[in-house]
């Protein structure tokens, strides 16, 4: 492993060597997501506007000679609820491009995060798969507890090969999942992948382990996918085991649909959290939605979802990639609401 992790940070310094340059294509880009929501944490309910990963971002690259590309991209987080923001704060990095497939380097999401947005019906909206995913039994977002995968990896350094036969290879390595420098690599994670995509079909495993505390290593293996049974129905599932992550190993699995109905989509998707080394600490999350589309650009929608938390589990059903998130009461179950306008440029 470390004779890859030497090869990958090798071929992106030599890839970053200047080239001529031919041609440039620079882009803006964003996405302005925002609902109105109606959260319960199992004792109390309130009404709520949430900016959901809305974002601005920039995009360039730059015809090289030999057939290379240069690439880079700045993205970041708008809080369109509360007025603020984090420069850069998404996935940003700059890269080379060519037949041997590409390497970047910076910040951005992981292979096993990327499986999860392939097959997600809820990605960014009330249900969102990362509810049982990325939060441990109490309810926290901590990265520092060891209980967290859907991250962005800090100094990252990826490597995707050319597409083979419509398989896709991913290795994602960082030295230090954390700000400054180090002289130990405390905080070192490797994310890999291997994915098939065709039209109507897609499916994918995963590999992701990185140094947490109390000498832990949080691993986790993820497999996700989604098949097209018709033009209008799609059915997709995932399914991922955790170990070495504080409470003993953890499952996550279910499955989920959508139907369109010409300017409608129809969508629901039922994940479990299994119990881990304790006793009644699982959850069961179920969300159903409609889309209102008005072209590519505008998207209209309505959900609900329910997270049930055992007796010693506090699930929400209101994070992931949601900026207002409310806690859940351990042991009761969180329900929400949601009205959300999703606009794209």
């Amino acid at each position: 492993m470390k004779a890859i992790k030497f090869s990958l940070i090798a071929a992106a310094v030599l890839g970053s060597l200047a080239v001529p340059a031919l041609a440039n294509d620079v882009k803006i880009y964003g996405r302005a997501h925002l609902s109105v929501d109606h959260l319960d944490n199992g004792d109390d309910a309130g009404l709520n506007v949430s900016s959901n990963s809305s974002r601005l971002g920039f995009r360039a690259s730059t015809k090289l000679d030999g057939g290379l590309e240069a690439f880079m991209q700045i993205e970041q987080n708008i809080r369109f609820d509360e007025g603020s923001g984090n420069y850069a704060s998404r996935d940003s990095f700059v890269g080379v491009r060519g037949e041997f497939g590409q390497v970047r380097i910076g910040q951005f999401d992981t292979p096993l995060k990327a499986v999860r947005g392939k097959v997600d019906m809820f990605g960014d909206r009330m249900g969102d798969i990362r509810n049982l995913t990325r939060t441990s039994t109490s309810g926290s977002t901590n990265a520092n507890i060891g209980n967290v995968f859907d991250e962005r990896y800090r100094n990252g350094v990826h490597y995707r090969s050319p597409k083979v036969n419509n398989f896709v290879f991913d290795l994602h390595y960082t030295p230090h999942n954390n700000t400054g420098a180090t002289v130990d690599n405390t905080r070192e994670s490797t994310s890999m992948s291997v994915s098939y995509e065709v039209k109507g079909f897609y499916a994918a495993i995963a590999y992701e382990t990185f140094e947490g505390t109390n000498d832990l290593d949080p691993n986790a293996i993820r497999i996700g996918a989604y098949y097209d049974i018709s033009s209008d129905l799609r059915v997709s599932g995932m399914y991922q085991t955790a170990s070495d992550v504080p409470g003993g190993d953890r499952s996550v699995y279910g499955l989920g649909a959508s139907y369109k109905m010409g300017v409608y989509t129809l969508r629901g998707q039922y994940y479990i959290a299994a119990d881990n080394d304790q006793a009644d600490s699982g959850a069961n999350m179920l969300v159903v939605g409609v889309d209102r589309n008005f072209g590519r650009a505008l998207t209209m929608y309505a959900a609900y979802g329910i997270t049930s938390n055992d007796a010693n589990a506090a699930y929400r059903v209101s994070a992931g990639g949601r900026d207002t998130q409310l806690s859940t009461i351990t042991g009761e179950t969180a329900a929400g609401l949601s009205l959300g306008l999703v606009y794209s440029f």
